[in-house]
C-alpha cells in the first residue's frame, strides 16, 4: 500500500515541497461523497497518519500493525490499512479515499426479540372458574352438570384444582397441580397431575408426580429452530429491504462494510428471501437466496429436556384418586448443527422398559427426513423393537408427509397394553394450490393389533372470492366393517368481520345400513373481543333444528339453546366465569384464562376499561376493575376512555403496557390527579397583554402551562384557594396571585384579566 500511496504522490508538473511530519487540515471525500468538517492529518515519510476518532467514525477496521502515538494521540497509518486507496488533492487541499466493502468493520442486524423482563410481579390472588350447563329433553328429567377451577396465584407460582359435579351421581376431581415458571431458563416446573412428553415415539400418559422440563412459550418471541442468516456488503451507508417470499418483511439502514442478518423471521418449510441494498448514489443489489426452515429442528448447542416420574392416572374423569404404576421418561433432544437434531428417550413403566434415539435431517431440496429405533423389554413378554421413518415437505409448490412405523410382535411401551399396539402403521398425505384452486389426498392404514384400518380421503377447495369458498371431500372407508364411502359439498362465505354464512350437502351410510342424504344450512354472529352477543342458527333436512346464542359480558358469560328433530326438543342454559379476591375485595368477571389484573382508576366510576383496544369492564363505585385474559410473558396494554373522566382530572397516560407473568394477579393504578382549572388574560403592569409563548408555572406543584395569543392562558391542577404563578419569557418575568373562587356547575371559570408583576 505505500506503493500506491507514492504512486498518488509523484511529482506533478508544478512542484510541491513536501515537508515530513507537517500536520494538514484537509477536506475529505470518502468513496466519492464529500464529508462534513475538516480532518487533521500528519504527513509523515512512511505516509498519511490520521487520528483513530476520525478512522473510528468511518467505521473502517482498524490495520493489523495497530495504531501508532502521535504527540500524545492515537493515528492510525493509512499506508498499513489494506486495501484502501487514497491520495491527497494539492489543489483543493482535500484527501480522497476509495475504501472497499472488506475494509470496513462488519455490522450485526439481530432480530431475535430480547428476553421478556416481567413488568408486574405477581400478587396473592384465590380466585375460582365455574362453567356450568343446564339441559332438559322432552319426557326426560332436566340435568346440570358444573365444571370448576380453584386456585391462587402467588409470586412463587401458581396452584389449581379443577373438578367436574354432576346432578346424577357423584362429582369428580379432574387435575391438581402446582407450577412455577422460570422464563430466563426457559424451564417449567409441575407438581401433581400433568401429561407427560411423548417426544418423537412415545405416548403422552396422564399421572400424578413431578414433571420438569423445557418449555419454549415462556419467552413467546424465541424461535428454537434454526433461521436463514444473510451476509452482504455495502460500500456507502445504504438502505436494507428484505422480502420473504415477495412480501417485506425488513427495512433497514446500513452502514458501510460487510452485515450479517440473523434471525430473519420467515414462514416455514420452503420459501425465497430477496435482499435489496440501496446505496446514497441510488445504485442497487438484489440478491435472491432460497431456504427451507423446519420446526422439527432445534438451533445448534440448544438442548429441550423433559423428564416426568410418578404414577399412571387410571379412570381419569371417572374416578378422583386411582393412580395405578409407577412410570419415569426422560426424553433430550438437542441441535447438533443447522440441519442435524437428535433425541434420546427412556421410558420405564412397571415392568416394561424402553430406550429409543431418533434423528431429524434438513434436506432442503426435499424436506425435513426424521428416523427413530426403539429397543424395549417387558417381564413375560420378551424383548422387542420398533422403527420409525418418515418425510415431510412444506412449499409453495406442493407440501406432503409420507410416515412408516412397523415394531415386532412382542414390542411395548407406555400406555399401550401387550398385543394392542400395531405392528405397521404408514400415513400419507400431499397437498398442492394453482389459481384459487386447491387439491388434496391423503391415506391411513394400520394393521396388527387389536385394530385394523385402512382409509383414504381426497379434498378439493376453490377460492370464490366475493362469493365465498367452496369445498368437497370424499372419504374412503376400506376397514372391516368400515362405512364405505362419505362424500360431502360445502359453502362458506363471510358477509363481515363477525357475520357469516354456509350451506352443506353429505352423502354418508346411515344406522340402517342404507345411504343418505343430509342437507344442512347455517348462519352465524361471532361475539366480539369485549362486550356482546354471538349466535348460530342451524337447520338440516331431516327435521332437525337448532338455534343457540352468547352473551358475552364484563361479569359473565351466557348461553342459552334450542334443539328439535321430529318430535324430542332439548333445552340448554349456562353460565360461566370467574370469581377473584384481591386488594381485600371479590371481583367478578370472565373465567380466569391466563394472567388478572385490577385497574384503579382513582375512585372514578364508570370508566371503560379497555384491552388491546376492546372495551372488557367498566370500573365499580370504588373506581376499581377486574380484567381477565392477560398473556403472559407478553406486552398488553390496557387504556381507559378519557371522556369517562371528569373535566378537572389530569392524566399522566391513557394507556399503561405491562408485562406479567402467566397466570399471575398483578394491580395497575392510572397516575390521575384531581385539580380544578380556569381561563384568563394576563397583562403586564403597563396594561400590555404578555407575549404568546411565555411560559406559566405552579409555584407549588411545578407544572408549566404557555401563553396564547393577546395574553389568553389556561392553568389546570389548581388547588382550592390562593396559587402563586410564575410567568418568564425572553426578556423578562413576573409573578401574580391567583385566587380561585369556591366551586361551582363551571367546570372552566373564567378569572377575567390579571395584572402579572
Amino acid at each position: 500500500m505505500a506503493a500506491v500511496a507514492a504512486a498518488a504522490e509523484s511529482p506533478q508538473p508544478t512542484p510541491t515541497r513536501v515537508n515530513w511530519g507537517e500536520t494538514l487540515l484537509l477536506a475529505l471525500r470518502f468513496n466519492g461523497i464529500a464529508q462534513d468538517g475538516m480532518l487533521r492529518a500528519v504527513r509523515l515519510a512512511e505516509g498519511l497518519a490520521i487520528p483513530q476518532s476520525n478512522w473510528d467514525e468511518l467505521n473502517l477496521r482498524l490495520p493489523t500493525a495497530g495504531t501508532r502515538v502521535i504527540d500524545g494521540e492515537q493515528h492510525v497509518m493509512l499506508a498499513a490499512a489494506g486495501p484502501l486507496r487514497w491520495h491527497i488533492d494539492e489543489a483543493t487541499q482535500t484527501l480522497e479515499v476509495d475504501a472497499p466493502a472488506a475494509a470496513f468493520v462488519g455490522q450485526r442486524v439481530d432480530l431475535s426479540p430480547g428476553q421478556p423482563r416481567v413488568t408486574q410481579p405477581s400478587a396473592w390472588a384465590p380466585f375460582i372458574n365455574y362453567d356450568a350447563q343446564w339441559q332438559r329433553r322432552s319426557r326426560s328429567r332436566a340435568m346440570a352438570d358444573a365444571l370448576w377451577e380453584l386456585g391462587l396465584f402467588s409470586p412463587t407460582g401458581d396452584f389449581s384444582s379443577t373438578g367436574l359435579a354432576r346432578s346424577e351421581g357423584r362429582g369428580v376431581r379432574l387435575d391438581t397441580r402446582w407450577q412455577r415458571d422460570d422464563p430466563a431458563r426457559l424451564a417449567r416446573l409441575r407438581v401433581g397431575d400433568a401429561v407427560s412428553q411423548g417426544g418423537a415415539w412415545g405416548r403422552a400418559l396422564r399421572y400424578g408426580g413431578v414433571q420438569w422440563g423445557t418449555d419454549f412459550s415462556l419467552q413467546p418471541g424465541f424461535l428454537s429452530f434454526p433461521l436463514p442468516a444473510l451476509r452482504g456488503e455495502a460500500a456507502l451507508p445504504s438502505t436494507l429491504d428484505v422480502y420473504v417470499n415477495n412480501s417485506q418483511r425488513l427495512q433497514s439502514r446500513l452502514q458501510a462494510g460487510p452485515f450479517d442478518l440473523s434471525e430473519l423471521p420467515v414462514v416455514t418449510g420452503q420459501g425465497e428471501i430477496r435482499t435489496v441494498v440501496r446505496d446514497l448514489l441510488g445504485r442497487e443489489q438484489v440478491v435472491v437466496t432460497p431456504y427451507y426452515v423446519s420446526p422439527a429442528l432445534l438451533k445448534p448447542g440448544l438442548s429441550a429436556v423433559s423428564i416426568d416420574f410418578g404414577a399412571e392416572r387410571e379412570d381419569y374423569g371417572i374416578a378422583s384418586n386411582r393412580y395405578g404404576r409407577a412410570q419415569a421418561s426422560v426424553t433430550h433432544r438437542r441441535g447438533v448443527t443447522e440441519r442435524f437434531t437428535r433425541e434420546l428417550r427412556v421410558e420405564a413403566a412397571g415392568r416394561q422398559q424402553s430406550v429409543g434415539a431418533s434423528a431429524w435431517l434438513l434436506w432442503p431440496t426435499l424436506g425435513t427426513v426424521t428416523a427413530s429405533a426403539v429397543a424395549s423389554h417387558a417381564r413375560g413378554l420378551g424383548a422387542g423393537w420398533m422403527l420409525l421413518a418418515g418425510v415431510e415437505r412444506q412449499a409453495r409448490d406442493w407440501s406432503g408427509s409420507v410416515q412408516v412405523r412397523h415394531a415386532s410382535s412382542r414390542f411395548s411401551q407406555q400406555g399401550l397394553g401387550e398385543g394392542t399396539a400395531p405392528r405397521t402403521v404408514v400415513t400419507a398425505a400431499a397437498g398442492t394450490a394453482w389459481r384459487g384452486h386447491s387439491f388434496g389426498v391423503s391415506f391411513a392404514q394400520q394393521r396388527g393389533g387389536r385394530f385394523e384400518s385402512k382409509l383414504a380421503q381426497f379434498n378439493y377447495g376453490r377460492d370464490l372470492g366475493r362469493w365465498g369458498y367452496l369445498g368437497l371431500i370424499v372419504l374412503r372407508d376400506f376397514s372391516p366393517g368400515g362405512n364405505g364411502n362419505t362424500v360431502g359439498l360445502s359453502w362458506s362465505r363471510a358477509l363481515d368481520e363477525r357475520h357469516g354464512a354456509g350451506a352443506s350437502l353429505q352423502r354418508q351410510r346411515g344406522l340402517d345400513g342404507g345411504y343418505e342424504n343430509v342437507l344442512q344450512a347455517q348462519f352465524q354472529r361471532n361475539p366480539a373481543f369485549g362486550t356482546g352477543l354471538g349466535y348460530q342458527l342451524l337447520a338440516e333436512g331431516d327435521n332437525r333444528q337448532f338455534a343457540q346464542a352468547q352473551w358475552q359480558g364484563e361479569r359473565a358469560v351466557l348461553s342459552g339453546g334450542v334443539a328439535r328433530r321430529g318430535r324430542d326438543t332439548e333445552v340448554r342454559a349456562g353460565a360461566s366465569g370467574g370469581l377473584a379476591w384481591m386488594d381485600g375485595s371479590f371481583f367478578a368477571g370472565r373465567r380466569v384464562d391466563g394472567g388478572i389484573a385490577i385497574v384503579d382508576v382513582g375512585g372514578h366510576a364508570g370508566v371503560r376499561i379497555t384491552q388491546d383496544n376492546h372495551i372488557v369492564a367498566r370500573t365499580d363505585a370504588q373506581g376499581r376493575a377486574f380484567v381477565s385474559g392477560l398473556r403472559g410473558y407478553q406486552s398488553n396494554r390496557v387504556g381507559i376512555f378519557a371522556s369517562d373522566l371528569p373535566m378537572d382530572v389530569e392524566l399522566e397516560a391513557l394507556e399503561i403496557q405491562l408485562t406479567p407473568a402467566a397466570r399471575s394477579a398483578a394491580r395497575i393504578d392510572f397516575p390521575i390527579q384531581r385539580g380544578r382549572a380556569a381561563a384568563m388574560q394576563l397583562i403586564d403592569a403597563t396594561g400590555r397583554a404578555l407575549p404568546p409563548g411565555s411560559q406559566l408555572r405552579l409555584v407549588a406543584p411545578g407544572k408549566q402551562f404557555a401563553v396564547g395569543f393577546n395574553g389568553r392562558a389556561y392553568v389546570a391542577g389548581l388547588a382550592a384557594g390562593r396559587n402563586r404563578v410564575l410567568a418568564q419569557w425572553p426578556e423578562g418575568r413576573c409573578e401574580f396571585d391567583l385566587e380561585l373562587p369556591a366551586a361551582s356547575g363551571d367546570d372552566l371559570p373564567d378569572l377575567g384579566t390579571l395584572i402579572c408583576r
